[in-house]
């Protein structure tokens, strides 16, 4: 329909349909109850849809798809998007549970199976099953075809402002419904919640311009919801607010803990900027799945 938009001009339409989509998903919450949640993962691969087959008809050709970063694995990244964000939340809520505020419990078994032999089983599915849905959903949308049409800007502002507005996408849950952050100051846990998705957008912008692909990005996604979704659950503090502050998605022990690993990773970027224009476009291999 477009056929010669600016890659900035594609950007902001994508945005735009895709906070549409989940605002107007979020007044359907008492009908939907959770399912709203798993709905609204899914408006940034609709949104790219309809960008690649109605708005600009880039998906009609090889190229539209392959500069989303699904032909790479990428795996040179894997080691990040696994690591890091074990030990953003482990320390986090190490942190947490050794203060009086809250304790680690663990069940002692799971249908008559030990924790300790279940668990590593129990997280490794998870979050293979996050990474091909719910995860993939988003960031085919955020760093597959958000984030490099952002490149115009420059790779820190690219990074910066995929961050925060992926984390702005999300508002329209928080303030319509009852079930994403709803404890504690809503005014307070929102701008925790936008820095640290500010920060994020750094990591995983890193991880998708220094690899091409959009899988290891992905892969961080899915790692954090599902580490944060359980070590909640093994968490019993005095107040729901405890966790939501301190080392929740978006406590501030959680929100220190990445701002430190983006800051090194752009230090990492700065180092490598002098051999690599890190402004020209990201490549869009062939299909197949390379490195």
């Amino acid at each position: 329909m477009f056929t010669h938009l600016t890659d900035l001009t594609k950007a902001c339409i994508f945005y735009g349909l895709a906070f549409t989509l989940t605002a107007m998903l979020a007044p359907f919450a008492d009908s939907l109850g959770e399912g709203v949640m798993l709905l609204a993962m899914f408006t940034p691969l609709i949104s790219l849809l309809l960008m690649l087959l109605v708005v600009t008809r880039d998906g009609y050709s090889k190229v539209g798809w392959a500069s989303l970063g699904l032909q790479r694995t990428g795996w040179r990244g894997w080691g990040i998007a696994l690591f890091v964000p074990l030990l953003v939340l482990g320390l986090a809520f190490t942190l947490l549970w050794s203060t009086p505020l809250a304790d680690l419990v663990l069940p002692t078994e799971v249908g008559g199976t030990p924790i300790n032999a279940l668990l590593p089983v129990l997280l490794l599915l998870a979050i293979v099953k996050n990474t091909l849905t719910n995860s993939l959903a988003e960031e085919i949308g955020w760093r597959g075809y958000f984030f490099p049409r952002l490149l115009a800007l420059g790779p820190g502002r690219a990074m910066l402002l995929s961050g925060l507005l992926h984390g702005v996408w999300h508002l329209p849950l928080v303030f319509f419904t009852p079930f994403y952050h709803s404890d504690g100051n809503r005014w307070l846990v929102v701008g925790l919640f936008l820095a640290t998705f500010t920060i994020a957008g750094v990591i995983y912008g890193y991880l998708r311009l220094t690899t091409a692909s959009v899988w290891p990005a992905a892969l961080a996604h899915s790692v954090h919801n599902t580490l944060y979704e359980i070590l909640t659950v093994f968490t019993v503090s005095s107040s729901p607010f405890v966790t939501e502050y301190l080392a929740g998605e978006s406590g501030v022990l959680t929100l220190i803990g990445y701002a430190a690993v983006a800051g090194w990773l752009v230090y990492r970027l700065n180092k490598r900027s002098s051999k690599v224009d890190l402004t020209a476009p990201i490549p869009a291999p062939a299909f197949g799945f390379t490195e």
